[in-house]
């Protein structure tokens, strides 16, 4: 994992917290541009990057995922905020992961 800057505003740098790797260089990525194309101090381009990745993955500010598996036959729906535990979980049973999904 890349060492990233802690962001500059509390409730961004608390936020960062829950993005996976992925999330995170987008995160990064969104508010570079933004700092450097639009001009902004890094504090507000933080700030707008975080609300986009939010606006694509509002899961991350419930910390719930909802994972879509089949079991016996039929489609079943696993809330979950530990998503490595559920799916270990729905393999033991024997299911199948189909997608996850936000609440």
């Amino acid at each position: 994992m890349q060492a990233y800057v802690t962001p500059t505003d509390p409730l961004v740098a608390d936020l960062v917290t829950r993005l996976d790797d992925t999330l995170r260089e987008d995160f990064e990525e969104r508010a570079g541009i933004m700092e450097v194309d639009g001009q902004l101090p890094r504090g507000h381009a933080e700030c707008l990057a975080m609300l986009d990745v939010l606006h694509r993955h509002p899961a991350l500010l419930t910390g719930i995922s909802v994972l879509q598996i089949e079991l016996d036959g039929s489609t079943e729906w696993l809330p979950t905020t530990d998503l490595t535990y559920a799916r270990r979980y729905v393999a033991d049973v024997g299911g199948t992961e189909i997608a996850v999904r936000n609440l």
